[in-house]
């Protein structure tokens, strides 16, 4: 349970003011921190800051939970583990950095905890998945995200945010026929990497073909590719339109609204969500902190999912 605490600002700085444990058999979730990136894109760096940019923000959002019934922090047990054992930066440290990502989660889940972790890029979901396929398998993956993170290696051992869907595939950590890939976009199309995605057997539901669509439909079409498999929900930020996220690694316009990406995010209640993973929150980019707070929302959302799973 949430503890009340004088003050805002109390060290550790923590998600929604959650205490500091690693005591993960005493807790029904943990939020951990990934603070990693590739620094692999041209021009836009810095995910690796992205965790205290949303525990920062998750101040306002815990302050906007008007109705205490429906408050996850309060009917569940949550702790904040503060950030992964790991110390560097950059595609040169990603092997060291998936290994202590690894032993971090089946830390939480040897707790018989549920891990919700905030990154970092999008390659801090592979060794989440390495982890989670250990504890629960058939595993399905819900990845909303403009990208699919599934595009060919250029070598077996190429490893970077562009390819943790690929090689989960590769590695046959997940059910990939259960998986199912949200809001994928492009400039001018986005053909190529869908078509590369689907041929691994993942489901594609590109924005273009889903946002006419009402909510409840396209929940339909997610439950319909997961429901009945333990789920590792991915939550990449630039999903949404950069109008409303800006502050992300590779903001790719023409996305879904707030609105429309948290109700989707409510119309999964129900589904057996068993690990939880927002990322991509560059605060280098971010004015004002609007995508960390909304990160932050995503966040309370998906503890939510929990707690209705």
């Amino acid at each position: 349970m949430r503890t009340e605490r004088e003050g805002l600002f109390v060290p550790p700085l923590t998600f929604a003011r959650l205490p500091y444990s690693q005591d993960f058999s005493s807790a029904d979730i943990a939020v951990l921190g990934l603070p990693f990136d590739c620094g692999t894109h041209p021009t836009r760096v810095g995910a690796r800051l992205g965790p205290n940019a949303i525990r920062q923000e998750s101040v306002l959002t815990l302050e906007l939970i008007e109705d205490a019934h429906n408050d996850p922090l309060t009917a569940l047990s949550a702790i904040d583990a503060g950030d992964v054992n790991f110390s560097g930066g950059g595609i040169a440290d990603i092997n060291s950095f998936y290994s202590a990502t690894e032993a971090a989660l089946s830390a939480i889940f040897e707790g018989n905890c549920t891990p919700v972790t905030l990154g970092g890029d999008g390659a801090v979901a592979l060794p989440q998945i390495r982890a989670t396929s250990k504890f629960y398998p058939d595993l399905a993956v819900i990845h909303f995200d403009a990208h699919t993170d599934t595009y060919p290696l250029k070598t077996n051992d190429h490893f970077d945010n562009a390819t943790p869907f690929t090689h989960a595939a590769n590695e046959g950590l997940i059910n990939v026929s259960a998986s199912v890939h949200i809001g994928v976009r492009a400039p001018v199309n986005a053909t190529a990497s869908i078509k590369y995605t689907e041929n691994l057997g993942y489901r594609v539901l590109p924005w273009s073909d889903i946002s006419e669509l009402s909510v409840p439909e396209v929940s339909q079409l997610i439950r319909s590719t997961t429901e009945g498999k333990p789920i590792y929900l991915c939550f990449d930020m630039d999903f949404f339109d950069p109008s409303v996220a800006p502050g992300v690694a590779t903001p790719t316009p023409g996305g879904p609204t707030t609105f429309e990406g948290l109700q989707l995010l409510k119309e999964l209640a129900g589904l057996n969500i068993v690990a939880c993973d927002i990322n991509t929150v560059s605060p280098l980019y971010d004015r004002n902190g609007v995508t960390a707070q909304l990160a932050a929302t995503v966040v309370m959302e998906c503890m939510e999912l929990i707690r209705c799973r």
